[in-house]
């Protein structure tokens, strides 16, 4: 069913449907009338609320046909909303994916294919830079690293939620830090509560689905056996709390807010023997939910959408129910959603794009893209595949030399897209070489699963396909897990048969050289890692373990020469030099220091920088800057015993004995057998005239370590 449509007069500032076949422009009714009419009075601006749950696959969703009851509180959604049975996103990984979605733009053209990637180039406007312009409060809760800030994605939200606790960097992989979804809610309906009387743009990312699997309870239970599904539930129930809060609160803000509910990418479930995503390009990853529940002033009524469509067209339809005309119009490369639901003539919808570089960048493999229609997939690739979705919903049947026909009009119209928009120029560094991604961020992508590593360039021969590939990449995924797990045996042991088919793949010296690492057998590792370096002379990574292994052997000026280089031709590598302010921390403070200032600048919410500076204070005996670096990383959430413990002796040196306490008690929470918290919170007692908290401190200590008990005796 569609709506009936008017038009009528109303202020230059609201927004307009452009009419190109009449030359003129107009409104569309639901921005400006109340059901009976034309009215004149301004309408007020629809908020909007975009929501992205990670690695979504559209199958698990109530509201397309997943009759498992996961998702009960977005099948309430939809009911209000228009379903794109076929939304089909750009590129099966997170960071690329969101790129597109926010910039209107292809990763063919934008240059963010993976996490190989520069960041966001300046010359991209996104939809949040352009919502704050026309006077939206525009702010975002992001649950993953892998959408930090320092990716470019930050530009026109005034808050950008993308801090995480600093304890989680210790206690687990750095690409397993993340936040749960009802935490990011919390964060999402707080934010909300202080911005509902202006017009709003949030965008709320949450991360569950994506692995490892591990929900909580109940819902861990629950679902033991299926724990991906687990994880979508949980999110599920956590946006039930949001949606109820918007209708909820007093403000109308549920019939007034404009809603995009969809995923950036699906999850495989080892489904073409890839287990999670980003590989292939199949339907398993690439086809999301895309529902789109508009606020009620735009007329529009709830309705399905068979149409294949693409997530880039979020922004353009955005604008347009939003009524905004902004610059960024001309830099979309598809058109808004609006057509397709209000009745008006249209064009066909072109087919809609996926692409993988993964398997190039990382691999030297082949790329994959593809175009799919609500009828067919079309898979450009060494091999090439066509699929049809009603007959063949797994995409088992490849049915290319069957169909040639088909294949090559969809392949022409692949080529025709790729022409229409070339990909800019890339800057280059004072180096020469292209601007290249933080190896802290691809150390933390790697623990998710991701091997978000740049292979060297691939020769002019035939670039294998990733389907003759794939125990390859399973085999690497293996190993990278093992390591993770500390089987470091059988990691070896599957990397040396690996190495065996495939000597010049320079994953395979990096990862026994991460193997040789965590067992601290710093010359196996130095020989692997330069090993990896020979095989890929840009691969920073490798560079870099192989600094930290000959810094661990003290071969200081080696390990220093190297990061040197690395930071010359890419001086925004925080992890080189939080490195070198580790190398440097034993004999040259200052330099230390400077490093560490580094890495601040670059990663502001890095706690562990802080602390560490914060260590180098203490050692210098400047206790009021160490107490302020030191407080900081515990605010960050770092609770580890060191920094506490060192705190506590800042604020002890400035006569703060009350907060010295409390970082002495929390030194102590955090390892009840530390002695020298204990010690020091005796010293802290004594000078307090608490004598009996002193004395059973003291005893403590001793009891902990007997070296201590002449220090105490008598006392």
């Amino acid at each position: 069913m569609r709506p009936s449509v008017q038009f009528c007069r109303a202020e230059k500032r609201l927004g307009r449907f452009a009419l190109l076949s009449l030359g003129w422009v107009s409104l569309l009714v639901g921005l400006a009338l109340a059901p009976g009419g034309c009215r004149h009075n301004k309408p007020l601006r629809p908020n909007i609320l975009i929501i992205t749950v990670d690695t979504l696959r559209a199958d698990r969703v109530g509201c397309y046909g997943y009759a498992g009851g996961l998702t009960p509180n977005v099948d309430a959604l939809a009911k209000d909303a228009i379903v794109f049975e076929r939304g089909v996103a750009q590129v099966p990984l997170t960071l690329p994916s969101h790129t597109a979605i926010f910039t209107g733009t292809y990763p063919f053209h934008n240059g963010v294919q993976d996490f190989t990637a520069q960041p966001l180039g300046e010359r991209f406007r996104t939809l949040a830079e352009s919502l704050k312009d026309h006077g939206y409060a525009t702010a975002a809760v992001v649950s993953s690293f892998v959408l930090d800030r320092s990716w470019g994605l930050a530009r026109g939200f005034e808050s950008y939620d993308d801090a995480f606790a600093g304890q989680e960097f210790l206690q687990k992989s750095l690409g397993l830090v993340e936040r749960r979804a009802e935490d990011s809610v919390n964060h999402a309906v707080s934010w909300l509560g202080a911005h509902h009387n202006q017009p709003f743009f949030l965008w709320l990312h949450l991360y569950d689905p994506h692995s490892p699997y591990n929900p909580p309870e109940p819902f861990r239970t629950q679902y033991a056996k299926h724990p991906y599904d687990g994880e979508i539930a949980y999110a599920d129930s956590q946006l039930g709390r949001l949606f109820s809060w918007l209708k909820e609160s007093p403000n109308g803000l549920y019939d007034n807010t404009l809603i995009v509910f969809l995923s950036d990418h699906g999850e495989s479930l080892g489904e073409h023997g890839e287990k999670e995503h980003g590989f292939f390009v199949y339907d398993s990853t690439v086809h999301v939910p895309l529902l789109l529940k508009p606020p009620k002033s735009a007329g529009l009524v709830a309705q399905r959408v068979a149409d294949a469509v693409e997530t880039i067209q979020v922004g353009p339809t955005v604008l347009d129910l939003a009524g905004v005309e902004d610059l960024i119009q001309k830099q979309f490369q598809a058109a808004s959603l609006v057509p397709l639901l209000n009745g008006k003539p249209h064009a066909p919808q072109r087919p809609a794009y996926s692409e993988t570089f993964y398997p190039l960048n990382s691999f030297g493999w082949s790329p994959l893209r593809s175009v799919q229609t609500a009828r067919y997939q079309y898979i450009e690739a060494p091999e090439q595949e066509l699929y049809e979705h009603a007959s063949d919903p797994t995409e088992a049947n490849n049915m290319a030399d069957q169909n040639a026909s088909i294949a090559s009009n969809l392949r022409t119209q692949l080529t025709q897209l790729l022409s229409a928009y070339p990909p800019p120029a890339i800057p280059s560094t004072a180096g020469g070489s292209a601007a290249k991604a933080n190896p802290e961020v691809l150390e933390k992508l790697r623990s998710l699963g991701y091997v978000a590593y740049r292979a060297p360039a691939a020769a002019n021969s035939q670039l294998a396909d990733p389907k003759d590939k794939l125990s390859v990449f399973q085999d690497v995924l293996r190993a990278t897990d093992l390591i993770q797990l500390g089987n470091y045996t059988a990691a070896r042991s599957l990397l040396f048969s690996l190495q065996r088919r495939e000597p010049q793949l320079y994953l395979i010296p990096f990862l026994l050289g991460e193997a040789a690492s965590h067992e601290a057998q710093w010359k196996e590792a130095e020989k692997n890692f330069g090993r990896a370096a020979a095989l890929n002379p840009g691969f920073e990574q490798a560079r870099m373990g192989l600094a930290r292994a000959l810094g661990l052997q003290g071969k200081i000026v080696q390990a220093k020469d190297l990061l040197g280089t690395l930071l010359t031709t890419n001086p925004q590598n925080s992890r080189a030099w939080f490195l070198l302010s580790q190398i440097e921390a034993p004999t040259e403070l200052k330099s230390s220091r400077e490093a560490l200032d580094k890495v601040i600048a670059i990663q502001p919410n890095f706690a562990l920088a802080y602390r560490d500076r914060g260590l180098l204070s203490v050692r210098e005996q400047t206790y009021a800057s160490g107490a302020e670096d030191l407080s900081r990383a515990v605010e960050m959430g770092l609770h580890d015993v060191l920094t506490n413990n060192s705190l506590g002796i800042c604020y002890s040196r400035m006569n703060r004995l009350d907060d010295a306490v409390e970082s002495y008690r929390r030194a102590i929470a955090a390892d009840p057998n530390y002695a020298q918290a204990h010690l020091n919170l005796g010293f802290a007692y004594e000078r307090m005239n608490q004598l009996d908290l002193k004395k059973k401190e003291y005893a403590e200590a001793c009891r902990l370590d007997r070296h201590i008990c002449p220090l105490v005796a008598g006392r």
